[in-house]
């Protein structure tokens, strides 16, 4: 795929061969970690399949809204909706100084030893376990014959 913000769309090129003798395929649109990319890098077809995803979510909610209660349908909406409108947030975010500080904690730049890329790489940190969890859980042994 080619970007290019500036000018129209680029006209498609005759052929793109690889260095094995194969032709790459000419794509339009392109799914790449979960983010849809077009040749001008307009998230509209991004958005466009987000509002897909949302509306059928939400036609499903509204279709049988009698058969929830208020606390059920507002799990829903946070087990299904929010997850596709927050999908890549944390990162955004966090880079703009605009995450919640419990977000904000888990994303920090990473300085390797020796760096081979920029400083600017960006690392998640895994949350300390809580070591009290499942303490009970082997308290009683098993029954031996």
């Amino acid at each position: 795929m080619l970007f290019n913000r500036s000018l129209p769309a680029p006209a498609r090129l005759t052929s793109i061969t690889t260095l094995d003798g194969s032709d790459l395929e000419y794509v339009d649109i392109y799914k790449y970690l979960g983010v849809w990319l077009d040749c001008k890098l307009s998230f509209q077809t991004h958005i466009k399949h987000l509002q897909s995803k949302i509306k059928s979510r939400v036609g499903f909610l509204f279709r049988n809204k009698a058969s929830f209660t208020h606390a059920a349908k507002l799990t829903l909406v946070k087990l299904t909706i929010l997850p596709i409108l927050d999908f890549g947030d944390v990162i955004y975010k966090s880079m703009l100084g605009k995450a919640p500080p419990y977000l904000s904690s888990l994303v920090t730049m990473a300085t390797p030893i020796r760096s081979t890329r920029s400083s600017r790489c960006i690392s998640l940190i895994i949350p300390k376990a809580n070591t009290s969890f499942g303490r009970l859980s082997f308290q009683f042994s098993a029954a031996c014959d």
